[in-house]
């Protein structure tokens, strides 16, 4: 019996872990809006977004090799060394990333030091995004959970400190609480891990791995990028700020389906990688479960969050439009479909068709919803990036058929 457990929490691992952050990132989102206006969400997401395409770009090259490249790798010693010469490649980009912060600062004169406490607490997220990656690789799933759920209260303890102790709240303390979740939980998620200075040799073949991956799956990403946030960008640009800020806080009450999809995407990719290799039709099967699991997710938050939208507008203390919440409704939908899809076409190594494709769709994506957005406001940026997602998942259906992706080893 107690067997069964402990190989259902791990099942159930990627799952725990990304609903605890799923609830940190809510929690703070949840704040701003109440304490400092939908406005300030709007610029905070802004800048979030571009704080985003780094965080892109770090999982196009490290996340990817990690979880697809060196997860197929069978022989642990090898496994190990690889995949501790990328941590420490990774390491060295976020240290040598930190220090124009310093410049920034000075030159633009940020009040409080804002600039610097975002740029501190992003790096922070990315170092742990990172070794969420690498714990994954190696099945250290208990260290995962047990991370993301102290990360989670040290945030909600902080959150209400603030909310009880504070008169005047700025983004400055809420990022400070952000440092301090991130600080915690780096020490959490990496205290079991051994590590040792790779040599040069090392080094070398961690660039060569980065690479060979990246230089394709950048492309990929970065499109997805710009498809993913086109409604932060393009909405401040077409419809203004405050327009921008009740398209976003419909976005945010459907955040946690969105994380949590993309979470459990990301938790599996490394068993996917090593199912691709040794068994297809297990793959296939397994696809299909989590499919089915995301979609009926979704049905029922989706029914929850309908049926009780006059009391969300009650807690978020402003307006939320019904249709744009909808529209946000449908694309979490379409993206249970894609997410698979771009899980199968990464563990099959196909980059450069991610990449050509998605510079396509993203491109088609942005059009759509700038011309809708145009005409019809904020509904039609999102029927605008709903349409992007539906090509995205037509065209990566079409590859994984018509290269037999699934067909037996």
């Amino acid at each position: 019996m107690v067997s069964k457990l402990i190989k259902l929490f791990y099942q159930l691992c990627g799952v725990i872990d990304v609903a605890t952050i799923s609830a940190a990132n809510f929690l703070i989102s949840f704040f701003i809006i109440r304490e400092l206006g939908p406005k300030d969400y709007a610029v905070y997401m802004n800048f979030f977004s571009g704080l985003m395409l780094i965080s892109t770009l770090q999982n196009a090259f490290f996340h990817t090799t990690l979880s697809v490249k060196y997860a197929k790798i069978s022989e642990y010693e090898i496994k190990i060394r690889k995949s501790n010469a990328l941590c420490v490649f990774a390491n060295i980009i976020h240290m040598a990333l930190i220090v124009p912060a310093f410049f920034l600062v000075k030159y633009f004169e940020f009040e409080n030091s804002l600039f610097f406490l975002v740029y501190c607490s992003f790096f922070l997220y990315l170092s742990r995004d990172l070794y969420r990656v690498y714990n994954y690789v190696f099945e250290l799933r208990g260290t995962i959970v047990l991370s993301a759920i102290v990360s989670l209260f040290t945030t909600m303890l902080g959150l209400l400190y603030l909310f009880f102790n504070e008169s005047d709240v700025t983004l400055n303390y809420i990022y400070l609480v952000s440092i301090i979740s991130g600080v915690i939980s780096i020490v959490i998620i990496t205290y079991k891990l051994k590590f040792r200075l790779p040599t040069i040799s090392e080094m070398k073949v961690s660039y060569y791995d980065l690479w060979s991956v990246g230089r394709w799956s950048s492309v990929g990403s970065l499109a997805t990028w710009a498809q993913n946030n086109s409604y932060t960008y393009l909405a401040t640009l077409i419809i203004g700020v405050e327009a921008t800020a009740v398209l976003a806080i419909a976005r945010l009450i459907v955040m946690p389906i969105n994380l949590v999809a993309s979470g459990i995407y990301m938790s599996e990719k490394p068993r996917w990688a090593k199912l691709y290799k040794n068994d297809k039709n297990i793959l296939k099967n397994v696809s299909v479960k989590i499919i089915l699991s995301m979609f009926l997710f979704i049905t029922v938050y989706s029914i929850l969050v309908l049926s009780n939208f006059n009391y969300i507008e009650m807690i978020f203390e402003t307006k939320v439009r019904f249709d744009l919440l909808c529209c946000w409704l449908s694309v979490c939908m379409v993206q249970v479909f894609k997410f698979s899809n771009s899980n199968i076409l990464n563990v099959a190594e196909e980059f450069k068709y991610l990449a050509v494709m998605g510079v396509i769709v993203s491109t088609l994506g942005v059009a759509a919803s700038t011309i809708l957005g145009t005409y019809y406001g904020a509904i039609g940026i999102i029927v605008g990036y709903l349409i992007g997602e539906l090509l995205h998942f037509c065209c990566s259906q079409y590859k994984i058929i018509s290269k037999r992706l699934f067909y037996a080893n």
